[in-house]
């Protein structure tokens, strides 16, 4: 729990979502993307990770409770995606992404590939880092979700 200027306790979340894309976005869409949630994470006070694979999004939100259940519940309605599904939604005593109000990484990006590994070096990850990681090494498969992105 933290406490904000106005002494209101805070329940701090971390919310993980995957979702399949619409329609493949360029590298400009991208940078806007990022750029828009930034600004908007930077005011709510949200901090967190986002994974793009060309075909799927997968995203790490921390926070106040409430403001990542109202940031979810707008990210769900966002055309730019569908099949959005809420794969963990956690108490936690501490922000993994702090320092990121909308970190991004492209894996379509050689550079990119190796920031989730280098960022945190330490042996005992969290759950967050543990599925970015395995998201990125595609280990991470959710049957009837891949199904229904690739009809398979």
């Amino acid at each position: 729990m933290y406490r904000n200027n106005l002494n209101r306790t805070m329940e701090l979340i971390e919310l993980i979502y995957i979702s399949t894309v619409t329609t493949p976005l360029s590298d400009a869409e991208l940078e806007t993307l990022r750029r828009q949630c930034a600004a908007a994470n930077q005011i709510s006070s949200i901090s967190g990770m986002l994974l793009y694979d060309r075909h799927h999004f997968m995203q790490v939100i921390e926070g106040d409770k409430s403001k990542v259940e109202q940031l979810f519940e707008h990210i769900k309605q966002d055309k730019r995606h569908k099949e959005v599904e809420a794969l963990i939604c956690n108490p936690i005593g501490k922000r993994n992404f702090r320092k990121w109000a909308m970190g991004l990484i492209d894996l379509d990006k050689e550079p990119s590939y190796r920031k989730v590994k280098e960022t945190r070096p330490h042996r005992r990850l969290p759950l967050s880092y543990k599925l970015l990681k395995s998201f990125r090494n595609h280990e991470f498969e959710i049957e009837e979700h891949i199904k229904r992105s690739f009809g398979a």
